[in-house]
Order: structure tokens, then sequence, then C-alpha cells
């Protein structure tokens, strides 16, 4: 397995971070004004053109450092079966990342309540997104694939594959900013609503090595809520 210096860590961010912005400003518009469809759908499609090549990027790169087969890629990946100590990471990590966000949440509807500050918005601010009703709801057969390579894929790549190679003191901690600079296209609401889950789920790769633990934390953290939001379950 190669190390992977800081510098070169930045620049796979980056560069995926600038990927994101050029989509949400060419593929996203272009959906949106071309297409009658549901407006969620253009999420949706955009994730797509987002996370697959960030899952292809995690999958070629250990292919290319040697890992041909299945088994290999998934080592190459640190995607194994949770131990005790993995579980208790994992579970762990998860309370406190709804902990957390449970807080800033509390703490957006006292500000607004009391000094008037706007909300926080639980969706991105390119996303139309009105509580799905009847047959539309059919729509998150569409999303459920997107969203199963927005957390393999992100997982994979930024766990898996940047953060166990990079060669640092205190490694995670730069993967961790690095992380939070990749959602800057959703806006300053999520990214402040984020915060918990940015943190925590390096963290726990830092203690455990192991990628399926925080593919459990950012899978089941992040799949209701978006459900949620939704079915119309919270503003």
């Amino acid at each position: 397995m190669r190390s992977m210096t800081i510098r070169h860590a930045s620049l796979l961010f980056a560069g995926f971070t600038a990927y994101f912005f050029f989509l949400l400003f060419t593929l996203f518009p272009f959906l949106r004004n071309n297409f009658g469809w549901n407006p969620v759908l253009n999420w949706f499609v955009t994730g797509y053109f987002l996370f697959v090549p960030i899952f292809a990027y995690a999958v070629l790169a250990v292919r290319r450092e040697g890992s041909g087969t299945l088994p290999m890629v998934l080592e190459g990946l640190n995607i194994k079966p949770l131990s005790a100590r993995d579980w208790k990471y994992s579970v762990f990590g998860l309370a406190l990342v709804f902990a957390l966000t449970g807080v800033i949440f509390g703490a957006s509807f006292l500000l607004s309540r009391h000094l008037g500050v706007r909300e926080l918005s639980t969706v991105p601010w390119f996303v139309e997104l009105s509580p799905l009703q009847g047959m539309e709801r059919l729509l998150l057969l569409v999303w459920l694939p997107m969203f199963f390579l927005n957390i393999v894929g992100e997982e994979a790549m930024w766990r898996g594959y940047i953060q166990k190679r990079v060669v640092a003191r205190n490694g995670w901690v730069y993967c961790t900013l690095l992380w939070l600079m990749f959602h800057l296209p959703f806006g300053v609401d999520l990214l402040i609503m984020l915060l918990p889950l940015v943190f925590v789920v390096p963290y726990v790769f830092h203690r455990t090595q192991n990628t399926l633990g925080c593919i459990f934390i950012h899978g089941v953290y992040n799949g209701p809520l978006f459900v949620a939001v939704a079915l119309g379950a919270t503003a």
C-alpha cells in the first residue's frame, strides 16, 4: 500500500470539490431548465455524476496498487467485518453525531425564536424539495442507488483510500478539514448541520481503521434524515 502526502490528499479533495461546484453550475441548471420532471430528480441525476466518479476513482486507485480481485480491493479500501471494538466505536460515534446534531437544531430553534435569527435549512440551497406525495414517493427508488454510491463511494475514497494512506501526525484532522471543504457546495446551513458527522467519522476511522464502521455511521445518519425531509416529516 502506497503512502500519501497531505499535498496529494488536498489535491484530490480540492479536485472533487471543484468538480462538485462545476456540476452545480452546469449540469444541474441544464437539467432544471430543459426537463419538466420533479425538481428533486435534478439532484439525483447530478448526484450520480458526482458520486460514481468518486467511487470509481477509489476502486481504480487500489487496483493500480495491485489489488486485482474483489477481496483485495475491499482490503485495499479497509472494508472489513466489524469487530466488537469497531462496533462500539461505530455505535457510540453514531449516537454522538445524532446528539450533537440535535444540539445544533435546538440552538437554531432558540436563536430563531428569541433573537429572530433564521433557522437552519435542512435542504441544500440548490434543491427544490417539497414533500413527495402519492406516486412521487417512488422517486426514492431513483435516489436509493445514488444514496449507496454517495455513502460507500465517499467513505471508500475519503477514508479507505485517502485517510488510510496519509502520512502525517494527526492526519485524521487534516482529512476532517478536507472533508469539510468538500461540503462547501452544499451551503452554509448544511455545512453547520454536518459538522458533527464531518468530525466524528474521520476520528472513528482513525481509531478503528475500518471503513465499514464509517459507512454505517454515514448511512444511518444521512439516509433517514433525507427520507424524513423528502416525506415532509421535518421542515
